[in-house]
């Protein structure tokens, strides 16, 4: 009995592991692909009103992909480098999209790797009652009249790690440890079953 226990434990925890990935993959096509229909479908909707559904999908999945391939062209092309940062300082001139773009643009590219700046560490924070931790990245570090010094935290969500909740903690009180960003980033999208290989897993 034991032994079944052991066994549908660990097939669940690799179903996790397989499934999760896959379904924050999903969520994210589904928003873009659905932000991209919105936008040229009903352009050219008079002309495929008669396909079947499973054709329009295709055709607003193939537009998806070619998006997402002239802006991987424009973005690599020096002169379309310039044309995009001509048009990201106009955004950033309007105020509250300037806010919404530049935050997206650092969810974004805090999750690219160990290069990218706007996460600086990981720490644990006590969160979300005492007694408690969660894993948060360190976004920035504050200093108050009074000479005390605040780290401003970031703690995401569970499996999907592009929300969750600012938290501005005394210095401290924030635990460092030793993990990349991208070893973060990795035992969250897994629930907690990718853990980082120096770090021992104690059976239940």
């Amino acid at each position: 009995m034991k032994g079944a226990a052991w066994r549908l434990r660990t097939r669940m925890t690799s179903g996790l592991v397989v499934m999760v990935p896959v379904v924050v993959t999903l969520f994210v096509l589904r928003v873009l692909l659905g932000f991209t229909a919105g936008i040229l479908l009903p352009v050219i909707d008079p002309a495929v009103e008669d396909w079947p559904i499973l054709l329009r999908l295709g055709l607003s999945l193939a537009m998806l992909f070619a998006l997402v391939y002239v802006l991987g062209e424009v973005a690599t092309n020096l002169l379309g480098r310039r044309v995009l940062q001509f048009g990201e300082g106009i955004l950033l001139k309007v105020p509250f999209v300037k806010v919404v773009y530049a935050a997206a643009k650092q969810v974004v590219a805090a999750f690219q790797g160990q290069r990218s700046k706007a996460f600086k560490s990981v720490v644990f924070i006590e969160f979300p009652r005492p007694g408690m931790r969660a894993v948060a990245f360190v976004t920035g570090t504050l200093k108050k009249p009074d000479g005390s010094v605040w780290n401003t935290v970031f703690v995401p969500t569970t499996p999907n790690p592009t929300t969750g909740f600012l938290q501005i903690v005394p210095r401290e009180e924030v635990v460092a440890t030793d993990f990349s960003v991208e070893e973060g980033v990795k035992m969250i999208m897994s629930l907690g079953v990718l853990v980082p290989e120096r770090m021992t897993v104690l059976p239940d």
